[in-house]
């Protein structure tokens, strides 16, 4: 059984019972979105949060779409992004930005679909600029209709291991609601 969302569920993505349950610009704001940024979506599918991030950075910020599914970016690329997104295919840990390309770097519901979770944490955390955010949001590991299976799921205690495996540093965790959290974590300084 694959861990991958399936394309063909894509409606589930654009639900508005989705916008109100988790609404993106809100949740981009929280967590320092702003004008002017380059943010990075890694697992953007059809761009639930990098569409409101472009309207947040606005033409004078920079988004990178990524995702694994060109069947899922050709959903994005259909909305007409502003030409201050870039949307572009990417291997699970292997991403086509430069070290330190990003100000602020979101991975959401992303992580418990990959195979080797401490590479796709450390590819992550290379496109961040040093101290800047690297963002996780997962599925709580609980029981529940809503969201993966259950064995998919990540505890968030596991989460901040692969964080720290992955060489990064871990800021936290806060839970946005008691299905979902964020794992905190940033870049360290070059040494």
């Amino acid at each position: 059984m694959s861990k991958k969302f399936d394309p063909a569920e894509v409606g589930r993505l654009e639900s508005r019972e989705r916008h109100r349950a988790m609404p993106p610009a809100k949740i981009l704001r929280k967590i320092g979105l702003k004008r002017g940024m380059t943010f990075a979506d890694v697992g953007a599918g059809t761009g639930f949060f990098s569409l409101p991030a472009s309207r947040i950075v606005g033409p004078s910020g920079r988004v990178l779409s990524l995702d694994v599914s060109e069947e899922m970016l050709e959903h994005l690329r259909a909305k007409a992004p502003p030409a201050w997104v870039e949307v572009r295919a990417c291997g699970e840990a292997s991403l086509p930005l430069a070290d330190g390309a990003a100000d602020l770097v979101l991975s959401c519901f992303v992580l418990h679909e990959t195979q080797e979770p401490v590479s796709f944490l450390r590819e992550i955390g290379r496109v961040a600029r040093p101290r800047s955010p690297v963002i996780v949001m997962e599925w709580s590991k609980i029981r529940q209709e809503e969201g993966p299976p259950f064995e998919h799921r990540l505890h968030h205690h596991d989460v901040e291991a692969l964080i720290l495996e992955a060489g990064l540093c871990f800021r936290g965790v806060e839970f946005y609601n008691p299905s979902q959290y964020f794992a905190y974590a940033f870049r360290k300084e070059p040494t």
